[in-house]
């Protein structure tokens, strides 16, 4: 844990809070917040027009039939021989050609009730405890929910679906501001959307960033990628449906843009052994010989010009940052493959972490980011709290709902104190 000078510490302690935190007033002083969930955590619909060509007859049946729920797919569970048509309506295709990412030809989606909580999937125990503290749906909470198949590219390179999303995002934070007196908002990620909002911060001018973004709040951020995203991209993704065959769901998994950018990234994860076969050792450094050793030549393009470039370093976004994480539980860290090699199932080795993702992810804009001037944050670890406890563990979600509330609550420095810069009143929780 990093220590701050004492007088730092009691300089912010004793600094006269002005509005209202969570728990009292009559609302018209809160902070908006705005909610950027996790990976598979926003609802997706679709409809399939005469352009697509289904594998099984089958799968055709909604052709010309309007919306329906893609995601979840509640449908495969009542009929799993479904599953398959999920798979291949949820695959996207990467246009070499365009640079870019897209459906499947026939498959038209859309996110709906985009800036309402109800478009979140597993959020609904935080939004009831901030709804107790005196927030509203469309009024000072929002959601920002997104396509969690993509992800955004780095200038130079398009991302149509990246670019959209980025773009409601701000317009969202600023109504959120708006409709609150001009206040600027709090934004509580998760997960992948940790690492969406990561890069949305970077690509936003300064100034706006500390005119519309009070603080942002980081529930287990992996913006160092995780070593499960090698190996998924190795066996597949089942989305919890077991009868999709293997080669299905490793092709559902390759299509997605976002499937590159949960690979562990070289600067966090350096050369530690992630992926052993009886030949080869695979690294975060070396992903592209990885690739290519699963069968996976085409992805080496889009990974190596659309992802490595944004995740080569971490920037601070120079907004304040509280980052919670779960730690103390084992976490898939090496997979190791026996004689069958990639179509066998790997032995797993395991490291710390919060289930799902490795320390050395969570922790590392702690590394990074410490004694950067102008740069708040504070860190706080919840041990045992596993990647989704934030929603299901109640001390933790108490825990999560008290840290919003601090960062919603507004500091005014007194005058013989505005000479402090933020650095000095920079520290670290356990």
């Amino acid at each position: 844990m990093d220590l701050v000078p004492l007088v730092a510490v009691a300089v912010l302690l004793s600094l006269p809070m002005r509005g209202r935190c969570c728990g009292g007033g009559d609302g018209e002083e809160l902070h908006p917040i705005v909610l950027v969930p996790g990976y598979g955590s926003s609802r997706l619909d679709a409809r399939l027009t005469e352009a697509y060509e289904p594998a099984a007859p089958r799968c055709g049946a909604r052709v010309g039939k309007g919306w329906f729920e893609l995601w979840p797919n509640h449908a495969t569970t009542q009929d799993p021989n479904l599953a398959p048509c999920f798979a291949e309506e949820m695959t996207l295709v990467y246009d070499a050609v365009a640079d870019d990412y897209r459906n499947a030809a026939g498959v038209v989606t859309t996110v709906p009730s985009f800036a309402s909580t109800l478009s979140l999937i597993g959020w609904e125990p935080l939004v009831r405890q901030l709804e107790a503290e005196g927030y509203r749906d469309e009024d000072s909470i929002f959601a920002a929910p997104y396509d969690f198949r993509y992800a955004v590219a780095p200038r130079g390179h398009p991302s149509a679906e990246g670019a959209r999303y980025f773009g409601d995002l701000a317009r969202l934070i600023e109504r959120a501001s708006r409709l609150n007196g001009g206040r600027p908002a709090v934004v509580v990620a998760h997960s992948y959307g940790c690492a969406l909002t990561y890069q949305f911060l970077l690509s936003r001018p300064l100034a706006w960033r500390r005119r519309f973004v009070q603080h942002t709040v980081f529930l287990a951020p992996a913006l160092g990628g995780f070593a499960e995203g090698m190996n998924g991209l190795s066996t597949g993704a089942d989305y919890g449906l077991l009868n999709v065959p293997r080669p299905q769901r490793t092709k559902l998994a390759r299509s997605m843009q976002s499937s590159l950018w949960r690979l562990p990234t070289p600067m966090v994860f350096g050369d530690r052994p992630v992926v052993v076969t009886k030949n080869s050792t695979y690294s975060a450094k070396n992903i592209v010989r990885f690739l290519e050793a699963i069968g996976f030549p085409e992805g080496v393009r889009p990974y190596v010009t659309r992802v490595l470039p944004m995740w080569q370093a971490l920037p601070p976004p120079m907004v304040p940052v509280t980052s919670l994480y779960g730690v103390g539980l084992r976490t898939p860290e090496t997979f190791v493959y026996g004689e069958d090699g990639f179509e066998g199932i790997p032995e797993v080795v395991y490291g710390d972490g919060d289930g799902d993702i490795n320390m050395v992810s969570l922790a590392a804009i702690e590394t990074e980011w410490s004694g950067v001037e102008d740069q708040i944050l504070k860190v706080v670890r919840l041990p045992s709290v596993n990647h989704t406890g934030f929603f299901t563990d109640h001390s933790a979600l108490k825990k999560v709902v008290a840290e919003i509330c601090e960062a919603a609550a507004t500091i005014e420095l007194p005058q013989e104190n505005k000479i402090l810069s933020f650095a000095e009143r920079r520290y670290s929780a356990m």
